[in-house]
């Protein structure tokens, strides 16, 4: 499994390694250093080599840079290690999708590889510009994409949206595996929340401009004078901080703000918790309507209710009666959804108990069955042996989409292990 991220913090390629490692497999993990964890480990059937680098995600020269770096590194470790442990399966998680071709010995070898797509690289590069990208730099990105794919022997990827897109895209097969939590990490609290004397909104995850944080502080200073109670935490980084902390500053409501920066996943629940409300307040650009937001399935899953931006995706997951929805990159019908949900605390606390009906339809185990059976289909279909003993494996990728096109996978999707 190769992955330019840290691995203690990337929910989803933790999440992967660990289902691999759950059903039996051996896992050798490429990744990055992060803090204190440079060195490489092995703990059982998962072993994680990390490159010591630091990742500043600048410039695009920069970016440029360490890709090249990374996948240097990574193309000769992983050749090394097939020599001497024939890998089955080559599992790479983009960002960038011409990881791929680390896997390049192992391939000719007669190795499957799985490109896990988290985010477009067009798309998010639109995202993260603002603007529609330069005619060389689009075709340069779905160059990069298509190339990658097609090397590829089949895709997972995050959301029925994103399937659609990248199934137009190329022939080869798509799997969904959603980002959801896990059930024993995000467990709801049996007993009542304490608030004290506040009312909270809590916003975790990464601080970037089309995540729409700066669309809370200015929503927060709407409702000032009208709830002297309410407030806002902040759990996560990202480039897009500062200009919010300062944006909170000059509009006068930084009291009422608190930022915690980057915290440990496993701390992340209980700082949660005693929230009024969870907030998902992202952009629906050309990138922002393929997101399915981890963090709503993580609010749903603690039994909080749910603030969220009405991007197409997680419309197509989650109803009115279950989500409380505002209109993307509106600040002031983001301040009506708030105020909605304190007037109406009874409406708030029903839906937040449909939104957690709906995740348990959605599931993890589902997810993760899928992503283990796209691994055992491929590595039994390759002319190396599978390492695990294992009985036949369904594929879990759809057929080309049969009447009833989103809707009806949709259907299939929620209903699959209810």
């Amino acid at each position: 499994m190769i992955a330019y991220t840290c691995y203690e913090l990337d929910p989803r390629v933790k999440r992967a390694a660990e289902a691999l490692v759950d059903s039996g497999h051996h896992v050798d993990l490429f990744a990055v250093a992060h803090g204190d964890n440079r060195a490489g480990g092995s703990n059982g059937l998962l072993r994680i080599y990390r490159l010591r680098m630091r990742m500043q995600r600048a410039a695009m020269t920069r970016y440029a840079f360490e890709y090249g770096v990374f996948f240097a590194w990574a193309l000769g470790l992983v050749s090394f290690f097939h020599a001497r442990r024939r890998y089955d399966v080559v599992y790479v998680h983009n960002l960038p999708d011409f990881m791929v071709f680390a896997g390049l010995l192992p391939k000719i070898s007669g190795a499957k590889i799985i490109l896990d797509v988290h985010e477009p690289a067009a798309e998010l590069l639109a995202s993260i510009r603002g603007c529609a990208l330069p005619r060389w730099l689009r075709r340069l990105a779905g160059a990069e994409e298509r190339v990658s794919i097609s090397f590829s022997d089949a895709v997972i990827t995050v959301s029925e949206p994103m399937r659609q897109l990248l199934s137009s895209r190329s022939n080869r097969p798509v799997a969904v595996v959603m980002n959801l939590p896990e059930p024993t990490f995000f467990i709801p609290s049996e007993a009542s929340r304490d608030r004290g004397n506040l009312d909270w909104l809590v916003y975790s995850g990464s601080v970037a401009h089309r995540n729409g944080l700066d669309l809370v502080v200015r929503a927060l200073w709407m409702l000032a004078s009208e709830f002297p109670r309410l407030r806002l935490r902040v759990i996560g980084d990202g480039p897009a901080l500062v200009p919010v902390v300062g944006l909170a500053k000059e509009l006068g409501v930084a009291e009422r703000a608190e930022f915690l920066g980057f915290v440990p996943r496993d701390q992340v629940p209980s700082l949660v918790s005693d929230a009024a409300a969870g907030i998902s307040p992202q952009r629906e650009d050309i990138f922002g309507s393929l997101v399915f937001s981890m963090k709503v399935a993580e609010y749903a899953a603690l039994g909080l209710p749910v603030i969220c931006s009405g991007i197409s995706t997680m419309r197509q997951y989650f109803s009115d009666d279950e989500l409380l929805f505002f209109r993307p990159g509106s600040a002031k019908d983001l301040a009506r959804a708030i105020r909605d949900l304190l007037t109406h605390p009874t409406a708030a606390e029903q839906r937040a108990a449909r939104s957690r009906i709906k995740l348990d339809k959605l599931d993890w185990p589902a997810q993760k069955e899928t992503l283990v059976a796209t691994v055992e289909a491929l590595a039994a279909s390759g002319r190396l042996p599978s390492r695990r003993k294992a009985g036949p494996v369904r594929r879990p990728w759809p057929r080309r989409p049969a009447k009833g096109g989103i809707t009806g996978q949709k259907d299939k999707e929620m209903t699959k292990h209810v």
